[in-house]
């Protein structure tokens, strides 16, 4: 299996424990079902102009400091930041079940020490998937980042979990 870089730029730097109600509030998830309306309102409450910008940069990418995805376990938190056009998330680290959700929808999710002081709004990036090397292309810095294991590159080599299942015909498939 061969993972192919992420190049785009950084859209936003967000602080430790950046929590999923912010991400996209509840007050929405009821009434919504599309996740292009849906992603309008994503990080409104901390960021009202996010949306606008994500559609305006070309490939971008979410860093954070540490816990990113903290709180509820929306699965529509994930959905709208890919919905929002993000090529990845890079974070210090992952609340557990947003880590497993962004695999589960097929948005790479890379782990990095001290990445949210390293990096800048519009710093380009290029990260290579298969030996966690993150490059500053703006400023040509190398960072390295956590291994994504291999069964969730299998998760992102098929778009998520659901293409996943549905290429090993299902639960029950021998590998």
């Amino acid at each position: 299996m061969t993972m192919k870089p992420i190049t785009g730029k950084v859209l936003r730097v967000f602080p430790q424990d950046t929590n999923t109600d912010e991400m996209i509030s509840g007050k929405y998830k009821y009434d919504e079902l599309d996740l292009n309306k849906l992603a309008v309102h994503t990080f409104e409450s901390i960021d009202p102009d996010f949306y606008t910008d994500s559609k305006r940069t070309e490939n971008p990418i979410i860093v954070a400091k540490s816990n990113f995805g903290c709180g509820s376990s929306r699965e529509q938190a994930p959905q709208v930041i890919a919905a929002c056009g993000a090529v990845c998330v890079i974070a210090e680290s992952f609340a557990r079940i947003f880590y497993r959700n962004g695999f589960n929808i097929g948005l790479p999710l890379i782990e990095c020490a001290g990445i949210a002081e390293k990096v800048h709004n519009g710093d380009e990036l290029k990260i290579n998937l298969e030996n966690g090397q993150i490059k500053n292309v703006t400023t040509g810095e190398q960072y390295d980042s956590s291994p994504i294991p291999e069964f969730m590159q299998e998760l992102l080599d098929s778009g998520g979990l659901l293409r996943y299942l549905k290429e090993k015909d299902g639960y029950g498939a021998d590998q």
